[in-house]
């Protein structure tokens, strides 16, 4: 049995070797002589090219380890898709098959994403060798380019039209498909929040007729980021033990959309029972104080919203009392659904800064960047500084977002990490508008905010409407010689018609400027030299006096302005405030002679933790004559429309007896309160609704005859609402506003839409 056993073994061996080893392994020593090597088959390359890949060709000692290696190298050229090797009386017979070239790359059926678009997404051109898995993963790249926009049906297939010398026609033919949506989205296990609730939280959305920007477009890698919205929801509101165990995009039977089902766990809902602080052996507290500021409070739910403000309040508390590099580390404990909280605070030791990495700017100079930053390389790391750099920089408004991310070297080294996406800085447009403050208007502008991505601001606008003209070229340089230093000069001339058309106006002028910028302040000098003068025409009814009838009035003067700004973003803040200090001083020569002065402040605060802004926004102003001359009207304030909504452009203040029209103040206030949020509003259209009290007077002329209101101080109140949303043809605002304070003689208007495009 044992010999019957072995032989079998000997035969199977003999069979293997007999079928699977190579023709040339059967020379009967492992070095062999080669006389002669044939090469058939070759088409492009030569066959130097081939024996290249012989070791020390045409000295070549020949084995089967020789040509085993001679072979892998040749396929690994990726020029080949056929090579057999033989050896006959002592010649070298070496067939290949060569893959052909590309001789050109075209695609039809493809109306969503362009030709270029495809190439790049491909990455296959013309002269490329002709390869199947490559194409293969062509065709894969493409399918999944369409499932991103919605398109999962969309088929893709290749012909091929081989041309002579080797060369070939690669031609993808798409089929598109249909575009295929959420048609449901559906929640399991939740008991506390309904379905309705939880589709608002999260970026995929269900199809409905208002969908106009995609978000009701199926995209997997969505749903990773929407059980993060998911979790964050309910941590919020004290599921700390939350968890989805699933969430999956089903395709419906009859191929007409997805079904996105998601199954959770909501966990027990936490109640905060103790709250208590661990602080090192050097640092002191006041327990009871810490337990009134913070925002975490006993018998609440827990929010993990109020545990990081919590955290970032201990962290300020502690700094401003002089300590360093606080770390504050929270440990929880469970009791049934209470939670005790325990923060530990220390102080840390010491962080540098090592670098400072500036990614994504391809247009801004890394200067531009640095100079808004208040710290170096080498300096200690500061929370603070960086967060109001941060901040400095998206008050540029040169970029649509700035973030940034730390990265700790070792014990007391930390690299910034700052990511910038770019802002579409430079323009050329053409505009048309409707304002029913100003009517139809057309915009023309050549605009640049970052020339040369060194920050430099040049402009050219030009705006026309039915009664108001005006063009403006400026250039700013904010930082002169890399200092913060600032120059500017503009060219300006505006021409106004009120709304009876029987009084114009036209002011012309140039101005130049000179700025410092201390961290979050702003000062500038500017002087500015200005002809104003009015018409009146012979049928007018007028009955007041503008002192410029018939004259050109020179105004000279110089300005002092202080702006601080602390505010998140510039476009669309949540939080900090703005202060603008305006005083003028008219007389240095000219006609004019006068001071003026304005003060702005708005402040806006983030309420629930940023799902609502409440902003207060108030003002002052007066001009006063400092000789016998008169103030004139085209120095005077003009107040209405967007300070007070509810009213007409110039709709309150003194008013003109005989044609009703404004004629402008000297003295001013307002005040406004606002609460904005997208809440309640389907994400995916980016409305904004807000709810707003305006209240504010004008009043005072020097000229008051034929003028009715000259000293009527009391306040114009008006309430409304309004909504807000980026559109592809431009901002969109609806505001409808109502007086319930007025006067007989102001002029209303409920209604106000803004709408503007630019090609």
């Amino acid at each position: 049995m044992v010999n019957f056993l072995i032989k079998f073994f000997v035969l199977i061996k003999l069979s293997f070797l007999i079928n699977f080893l190579p023709p040339f392994a059967y020379a009967q020593s492992n070095n062999f002589k080669i006389n002669k090597i044939v090469i058939n088959g070759e088409r492009r390359l030569s066959e130097s090219f081939i024996l290249n890949y012989l070791p020390n060709y045409p000295n070549t000692v020949f084995s089967n380890e020789i040509l085993n290696e001679f072979t892998k190298n040749l396929y690994k050229t990726g020029f080949f898709s056929k090579i057999n090797i033989n050896i006959n009386d002592n010649n070298l017979i070496i067939d290949v098959e060569e893959f052909p070239l590309i001789n050109q790359v075209t695609f039809s059926g493809n109306e969503l994403i362009d030709k270029d678009q495809l190439e790049k997404i491909i990455n296959i051109k013309a002269r490329d060798v002709f390869n199947m898995d490559d194409l293969d993963q062509a065709v894969n790249k493409i399918r999944t380019e369409y499932q991103r926009i919605g398109r999962y049906l969309a088929e893709i297939n290749i012909k091929k039209n081989e041309l002579n010398e080797g060369r070939v026609d690669i031609h993808f033919v798409i089929n598109e498909g249909t575009l295929l949506v959420v048609k449901n989205i559906n929640f399991i296990g939740n008991k506390n929040f309904t379905d309705r609730e939880l589709r608002s939280k999260i970026i995929t959305k269900e199809d409905a007729w208002y969908k106009l920007f995609g978000s009701n477009k199926f995209i997997p890698q969505n749903l990773e980021y929407d059980t993060e919205k998911l979790k964050n929801f309910y941590n919020e509101r004290g599921f700390i033990d939350f968890r989805v165990i699933y969430a999956k995009g089903e395709l419906l039977p009859d191929l007409s959309g997805f079904n996105i089902n998601f199954l959770i766990d909501e966990g027990e809902r936490f109640v905060i029972n103790e709250l208590d602080f661990i602080p090192s052996s050097k640092i002191e507290i006041n327990k009871n104080l810490l337990l009134e500021k913070i925002s975490l409070k006993k018998n609440d739910y827990f929010d993990s919203r109020s545990l990081e403000d919590t955290n970032n309040y201990l962290v300020n508390f502690f700094e401003k009392k002089g300590y360093n590099f606080i770390n504050v580390t929270p440990t929880f404990k469970k009791e049934g659904n209470l939670l005790n909280i325990s923060f530990s605070i220390s102080e840390g030791e010491p962080k540098y800064i090592n670098r400072i990495n500036i990614r994504g700017n391809t247009s801004t100079n890394d200067t531009v960047i640095r100079r808004e930053l208040s710290f170096f390389e080498g300096d200690p790391f500061n929370k603070i500084k960086l967060d109001n750099s941060i901040n400095s920089l998206k008050r540029t408004g040169l970029f649509q977002s700035v973030n940034y991310s730390l990265v700790n070297l070792d014990s007391n080294k930390v690299d910034i990490n700052i990511d910038i996406k770019e802002a579409n800085t430079g323009s050329v447009s053409f505009g048309v508008g409707y304002s029913s403050l100003n009517n139809t208007s057309l915009t023309f502008g050549l605009r640049e905010k970052n020339f040369l991505g060194e920050g430099k601001k040049i402009n050219f606008e030009a705006s026309l409407s039915e009664k108001k003209s005006t063009y403006n070229f400026g250039v700013t340089e904010p930082y002169f010689l890399d200092r913060h230093l600032s120059l500017s000069g503009d060219i300006f001339n505006q021409e106004t018609e009120n709304t009876a058309g029987d009084i114009k106006s036209s002011i012309k002028g140039l101005s130049f400027g000179v700025g410092f910028k201390n961290e979050n302040t702003l000062q500038n000098f500017n002087y500015k030299i200005s002809t104003s003068n009015t018409t009146t025409s012979a049928n007018s009814n007028a009955n007041s006096q503008t002192g410029e009838e018939g004259l050109d009035i020179v105004t000279s003067s110089i300005s002092h302005v202080v702006v601080n700004d602390t505010r998140d973003s510039s476009f669309n803040p949540n939080t900090g405030n703005r202060l603008r200090v305006v005083n003028t001083l008219a007389g240095i020569g000219g006609d004019a002679s006068f001071i003026k002065s304005a003060v702005n402040y708005v402040h806006y605060l983030p309420i629930y933790y940023g799902d609502y802004t409440f902003s207060i926004k108030t003002g002052a102003g007066f001009i006063s004559s400092l000789d016998e001359k008169k103030v004139t009207s085209s120095n005077r304030f003009l107040f209405g429309g967007k300070t007070l909504r509810g009213f007409d452009r110039t709709g309150f203040g003194p008013r003109d007896t005989g044609n009703n029209q404004a004629v402008g103040g000297n003295n001013f206030y307002n005040v406004s309160f606002e609460l904005k949020s997208d809440e309640w509003l389907p994400a995916d259209t980016g409305l904004e609704w807000l709810l707003f009290t305006d209240i504010g007077s004008l009043w005072g002329t020097d000229y008051e005859s034929g003028v009715e209101g000259v000293n009527d101080i009391s306040p114009r109140i008006t309430n409304g609402f309004g909504l807000s949303m980026v559109t592809p043809l431009g901002p969109l605002q609806m505001i409808w506003g109502f007086p319930i304070n007025y006067k007989s003689y102001d002029i209303k208007e409920n209604f106000q839409f803004s709408i503007g495009s630019s090609f």
